[in-house]
């Protein structure tokens, strides 16, 4: 018996389990909890191991599971699949075949990627089908630091897609043709093809937040209040003459419907991809499953779309789970779980489909706690061969052994004292990188901070900013472009002598500390007069720094020219 960690990491969401496996057996969940990621946080790498690890400590300490060894999925959005066929030879010119696959489809160099891939089905026609999976390296570090620096250590590196497919295979032994999960996230959902020992899958933009962003839109909301909107009323309009007697309610599932039409259009193109190039047949069953597929509803719609039996995915009807939980919540959570199970399933039994994405440094560590029972025995056997040889040298002379002894208790010091300083260096280090990390973050909310503040002493009493976006090269800040309204009679009384309004602002730009002070680096980019009571203009601000920066090229270019 033993227990391990499973962690699914979507685009905003935590998913974190605790399982009980057994060899050879199905896993049982212990016990399970959710967090929160910020919006975005895995497109940045630099600061995505920090932001991973305070949120799986929090969930850690909310919810009582202890740190352990952790079983990994990423999203889909995360990894890049491809489903390709290669010639059915010996297993080392297949390897090369899949090499030279991974170089013409990899979408980023493979120095900087970390891929897997697996075989799929058996071969025919002389053909074999093969998944490759492939995530960028700097990613899978940042997620294999948060863990480790929150205590647990990965063991494999799954994607979400894959782990469905076998969480299904699972719990549907006896399913027959072709199965189509659909897992409907926050940002993506992911569409898995389950067909006997056959998987593809597709990973599509629209999901729970899109829906969110359409309803914000409708009703003029913010996206917080346009989810909890969401959460407590959508529901998914039916066709025909359907109707709410709510006439908000009403409104308010037309978008989601509009919403779950667009998916439904992606769901029937990935249909017939799979059929024409990837020779699989329709689905005859569909199985519903992730957060967003909890509206009310959503059963029916897909029924009527597709005109196939649609269920929701049950991943524990093989799978043990606590008695005592509280069936109404575990019923909701359910939808999300399904991703933990597949990965809880790696552990104690062989899979269908494994792929993994670890690191190098991890799967060293693995190989190296693989080789320790025999490294004991080695040691054990070594130990024994000492002892005789002490037996022996201490009956021909206990004057060197008692010199022997001294020059060991010795070493054991030296030794203990080096072992303090490799843990103390360690530890140095993984502070310094939680310090960089950190530095990083406040550095970029100061120089808003700034921006913001000279924007505010700049824009006199009576105008106001109707947008502020930053300019950028190469994800460097050069300046701000900014929109600007003032009323008409505010115009003339707002303005320098002798300049217009626009140029007021622009001039009083020019002397903040944070924005070039050359007043032809405040470009007046647009200037709107059409409404009879109101002037709009926009501005393009470039920043001290950007100006500083182009310095020393301008300079190299003066000496070239004399």
């Amino acid at each position: 018996m033993e227990r391990i960690l499973t962690l699914n990491i979507g685009a905003t969401r935590l998913a974190l389990a605790e399982f009980e496996v057994r060899p050879g057996k199905g896993p049982s969940l212990l016990r399970y909890s959710f967090g929160e990621l910020p919006e975005g946080a895995a497109d940045s790498p630099e600061t995505f191991g920090v932001e991973l690890e305070q949120a799986l400590r929090g969930i850690m300490d909310a919810s009582g599971i202890r740190p352990g060894r952790t079983l990994v999925a990423l999203s889909g959005q995360m990894a890049f699949p491809r489903f390709v066929k290669i010639l059915a030879e010996e297993p080392e010119k297949m390897r090369e075949q899949i090499r030279f696959e991974v170089e013409q489809n990899v979408p980023f160099p493979l120095s900087e990627a970390i891929w897997s891939d697996a075989l799929i089905g058996a071969p025919n026609a002389g053909e074999q089908h093969v998944m490759i999976v492939a995530a960028r390296s700097d990613l899978v570090g940042a997620v294999t630091r948060g863990l480790l620096n929150a205590g647990c250590e990965p063991e494999l590196v799954d994607v979400a897609p894959v782990a469905l497919y076998n969480a299904v295979r699972f719990n549907y032994p006896e399913a027959e043709g072709c199965t189509l999960v659909v897992d409907i996230g926050a940002r993506c959902t992911n569409l898995v093809f389950v067909e006997q020992d056959r998987i593809f899958y597709r990973t599509i933009p629209v999901a729970g937040n899109t829906i969110t962003a359409e309803i914000a839109k409708t009703f003029g909301l913010s996206h917080e209040d346009a989810e909890t909107f969401k959460r407590e009323r959508g529901l998914v309009a039916q066709g025909g003459a359907f109707a709410v007697d709510d006439p908000e309610v009403d409104k308010l599932s037309k978008v989601i419907r509009n919403v779950m039409t667009r998916l439904n259009a992606e769901i029937t193109r990935s249909i017939s991809f799979y059929r024409s190039q990837q020779e699989g047949h329709a689905p005859t069953r569909i199985l519903l499953t992730g957060a967003s597929a909890q509206l009310p509803y959503m059963q029916n719609f897909f029924e009527e779309k597709l005109q196939v039996e649609v269920d929701f995915l049950n991943p524990f009807q093989t799978v043990g789970y606590p008695e005592n939980v509280d069936a109404d919540q575990f019923g909701r959570d359910a939808f999300s779980l399904p991703v933990l199970v597949g990965l809880a399933l790696r552990r104690g039994l062989t899979c269908p489909v494994e792929i993994n994405l670890v690191s190098q440094d991890i799967a060293a560590r693995k190989a190296l706690r693989r080789r320790l029972p025999f490294l004991g025995i080695a040691a054990a056997g070594l130990v024994v061969i000492v002892g005789i040889w002490l037996v022996f040298v201490g009956n021909m002379a206990s004057l060197y052994e008692q010199q022997g002894e001294k020059i060991q208790e010795r070493i054991q010091v030296y030794q203990n004292q080096k072992e303090a300083f490799d843990r103390a260096d360690k530890k140095a280090k993984t502070a310094e990188a939680r310090l960089a990390a950190y530095r990083q973050v406040v550095q970029k909310r100061q120089e808003w901070m700034k921006i913001l503040t000279a924007v505010n002493k700049a824009v006199p009493e009576g105008l106001w900013v109707t947008s502020l976006k930053a300019r950028r090269q190469e994800q460097a800040m050069q300046g701000v472009d900014l929109s600007i309204s003032v009323w008409k009679d505010m115009e003339d009384v707002r303005s320098t002598a002798g300049k217009t309004i626009d140029e007021t602002v622009a001039a009083r730009l020019a002397e903040q500390p944070a924005f070039a002070d050359d007043p032809r680096k405040i470009i007046i980019s647009k200037k709107d007069q059409s409404v009879p009571w109101m002037t709009s203009f926009n501005l393009t601000a470039a920043l001290k720094q950007a100006e500083t920066e182009e310095k020393p090229a301008s300079g190299r270019a003066s000496r070239r020219g004399r």
